[in-house]
């Protein structure tokens, strides 16, 4: 709280596993007023979207050589819960457990059948609160 009515925002990320590579990455705010926020610095892009209340912040890609990110703004209030819960969104073709398949053998013959695997990863729900 800045003492005049308004509030100055800090969020950062840090990723801490060099083997994953996320796709668009959607890290949802809540703002807790339809007012747009007054961006002071950000790694990324974001949108306002004052009918729900939010900012999306947004990357294509978060990796080993992007691995970190963030963003500092102002916006009208002074209740901090108002921020909670985050949502993040993303996609990844890389498993956070890695599993492969050797291959497909029919259980009538033995014989191989051909094959195409495509791995993607994309969580149902994931929440900071």
């Amino acid at each position: 709280d800045e003492g005049n009515g308004s509030m100055n925002v800090n969020v950062e990320f840090e990723l801490t596993r060099p083997d994953a590579v996320l796709t668009d990455v959607n890290i949802l705010l809540p703002l807790g007023c339809t007012d747009p926020p007054a961006i002071e610095s950000i790694d990324g892009q974001y949108k306002h979207d004052p009918s729900s209340g939010m900012m999306c912040w947004h990357f294509d890609q978060i990796d080993s050589n992007n691995s970190t990110g963030a963003l500092e703004f102002s916006i009208a209030g002074g209740n901090t819960d108002a921020f909670f819960p985050l949502q993040i969104m993303f996609q990844s073709d890389h498993l956070l457990c890695p599993v492969d398949i050797l291959g497909i053998t029919s259980s009538a013959n033995g014989t191989t059948i051909p094959n195409i695997m495509t791995k993607s990863f994309t969580p149902e729900s994931y929440t900071c609160a």
